[in-house]
């Protein structure tokens, strides 16, 4: 069976997948880089296979893990947060009009669905330092200070859920059309500022 650790052959006397995987992941532990996809025979291992002893007890004629550096990593996450993020304010804006014209319904949906990315975009933003060991609180890019970008997106979040709540749709709109954007430009200057500190890195 051969081993192989991204485009190099990895030594080993692994007899079964799970035995392959687990001489590769070792070897890419020791040089500092992370596995962010396996294959066997060129399929896709997925996250359920790893879960089952039979699969991983099978044999098979070659074993690859692709794997990745912490700061390409992060890099990446950072601008496909960055990229969400240009969907969530393109949304945000077109469920104010919606709601404005009386499409309430489609308006809301829209506006879950831009929560839903903000969502997204904190949590990605949050577990990316925490894998690079980053405290939020030292997070400082330009004139914006990660911790007062968290804090504020909470707040108007809080003001646009009880404006939703008290049916405002006054108060609505000029939440996502006014509010949120001053989020929206914060966030955008973080996540420019993390990509490329990690892209340098």
């Amino acid at each position: 069976m051969r081993v192989m650790l991204d485009d190099q052959t990895c030594p080993t006397t692994a007899t079964t997948i799970g035995e392959a995987v687990a001489a590769a992941a070792d070897q890419a532990e020791k040089d500092g880089r992370l596995v962010v996809e396996i294959r066997v025979d060129g399929t896709p291992l997925t996250d359920e296979d790893l879960q089952s002893s039979d699969r991983l007890q099978t044999i098979a004629d070659e074993v690859q893990l692709i794997t990745t550096t912490i700061g390409t990593l992060l890099r990446d996450t950072f601008l496909h947060a960055a990229e969400a993020l240009v969907d969530a304010d393109a949304t945000q804006r077109s469920a104010a009009e919606l709601v404005q014209s009386g499409q309430t319904a489609e308006g809301m949906r829209a506006l879950l669905g831009a929560l839903e990315t903000w969502g997204g975009i904190r949590d990605a933003v949050v577990k990316g330092l925490a894998l690079a060991e980053v405290s939020p609180d030292d997070v400082v890019i330009g004139d914006q200070r990660l911790p007062d970008a968290i804090s504020g997106l909470q707040d108007r979040l809080g003001a646009l859920k009880s404006a939703m709540i008290a049916e405002d749709v006054s108060a609505t709109c000029d939440c996502l059309l006014y509010d949120l954007p001053q989020s929206t430009r914060e966030w955008s200057v973080i996540l420019a500022g993390l990509a490329q500190r990690f892209a340098d890195a």
